[in-house]
């Protein structure tokens, strides 16, 4: 189960309630962060705006201090602006004390709060157990508290609470929450792309288009909404169709970060990288402290042989996130490429520390290894991004490579054999196979071969 990871805003007068709530959070194992010096915004601004980013989380302690707070409400309104352009964020307000209805932000109105009836404040450890159930989060040392719908349990409800176990990795049991919001609200545009973020974790890649349409025909013009339908025509490889999708998008909201990182991660996939190039700078240029562009941009960087500009590019992404498994890869593939196996190697092992399952990651420390003649580690390191995506064409590659380093002729045939027939033939794949027909004294195979990586290089 995956740490989930929380923010929580407060006014300094209500600092013993929100320090029984980060208890309490914690005590579940979640990872939660707050102003604890209560500086303010205006001396913790770059701090809470990371923070605030990487935590899809956001609870709030609502009172008559915390609504009358200049900084507390501009994280909130920072965190609503999060939400708007990603709908699987959390925005938690637990009233704290009575108050006003009409003085809660007109922002926050429709928003699920922890409160009784008639906006009254729970006692404060039933407000706590309320939260918990809220983000199904249980103590640990507890028996996990169920996950499937209750008769009495409103859409929002199931909705808020499906998307906390989303968060926490818990995709399977988030499915049947969020499918039985869709026969309570089926008018849901949040139901249905919540939705089709589970099939998306669930690798449901149909089911997931078909949810995301659903929520365009609810609002079909909703920027966001066809952003969604862009990333999941695209991990279809319907390239054309999801690039029009991501026009849709901008169209719609010329700001919106995430349709012009996703058209530059397309046209990427069509080997459009300068067009790609363009996009992810269009993207940076709107949100410069938005990691994932930058990943973006390193990747096209590499692929237009701009490897130095790519590792600035990564490093500049992990500035802004250290704990971004896909921007330490890259930084290890970008130091490859520069001739440096060891910093590259030292890269790839810490995405792997991040994200044990990253085949990227797998497949770089494979190269790491076979640049340091480190021949039965770099074969270790191949199968084991094989048992991850047995379909992996550039780790059946890396794994005929590192079987033909180690003399095993024959078995590294077999490896290229099955890359071939996974992918359209590469040059490195074709000479690798013709190097190991050669070791075996199959030379005439092994030239014609040869003969056909030429005509692909040229």
């Amino acid at each position: 189960m995956a740490s989930v990871s929380i923010f929580v805003s407060h006014s300094h007068h209500d600092h013993a309630l929100c320090q029984r709530l980060v208890d309490a959070l914690r005590s579940t194992g979640a990872d939660v962060w707050y102003d604890e010096s209560n500086l303010g915004s205006g001396q913790l601004g770059p701090t809470i705006e990371r923070e605030l980013r990487a935590r899809p989380i956001f609870v709030l302690v609502l009172s008559r201090a915390a609504l009358a707070s200049t900084w507390v409400e501009d994280e909130a309104r920072w965190a609503y602006n999060l939400f708007r352009r990603d709908r699987t964020r959390i925005l938690l307000p637990i009233l704290a004390e009575t108050v006003d209805d009409a003085d809660i932000w007109l922002f926050l109105q429709d928003f699920k709060r922890i409160e009784a009836a008639g906006v009254q404040p729970y006692p404060l450890e039933d407000a706590v157990r309320q939260t918990l159930r809220a983000l199904a989060l249980t103590p640990t040392g507890q028996m996990p508290a169920p996950t499937a719908a209750a008769p009495q349990e409103s859409a929002e409800e199931l909705l808020e609470r499906g998307k906390a176990l989303r968060a926490q990795g818990r995709a399977a049991e988030a499915l049947p929450l969020l499918e039985r919001v869709t026969q309570l609200a089926p008018q849901s545009f949040d139901g249905w792309t919540n939705l089709g973020y589970a099939y998306r974790d669930l690798k449901r890649y149909a089911d997931r288009l078909d949810a995301y349409e659903r929520a365009l025909q609810m609002e079909p013009r909703a920027a966001v909404g066809w952003n969604n339908k862009g990333t999941a025509l695209s991990d279809l490889k319907r390239s054309q169709e999801a690039l029009a999708a991501y026009a849709e998008a901008i169209g719609l909201d010329a700001r919106l970060v995430e349709a012009w990182n996703g058209k530059g991660n397309t046209l990427s996939d069509l080997n459009r990288h300068q067009e790609a190039l363009d996009a992810y700078e269009r993207a940076l240029s709107l949100d410069p402290t938005f990691a994932v562009p930058w990943i973006g941009k390193g990747n096209a960087l590499r692929a237009l042989d701009r490897s130095q500009e790519a590792l600035a590019a990564y490093e500049q992404a992990l500035t802004l996130n250290p704990k971004y498994a896909s921007a330490w890869t890259g930084k290890g593939s970008a130091l490859r490429d520069l001739e440096k196996p060891q910093e590259a190697l030292t890269a790839y092992e810490h995405a792997l520390t991040l994200n044990a399952y990253l085949v990227e990651a797998w497949i770089g420390k494979g190269h790491a290894l076979r640049h340091l003649k480190r021949y039965q580690e770099a074969l270790g390191a191949y199968e084991r991004a094989l048992s991850l995506d047995p379909e992996s064409a550039f780790a059946w590659t890396g794994k005929g490579n590192a079987l033909r380093d180690l003399k095993r002729y024959q078995e590294a045939l077999e490896a290229y054999d099955r890359r071939l027939a996974l992918a359209p033939a590469t040059r490195s794949a074709l000479e690798g196979k013709a190097r190991a027909l050669q070791a075996l004294g199959r030379i005439q195979e092994a030239n014609a071969l040869e003969a056909e990586a030429k005509r692909l290089s040229t």
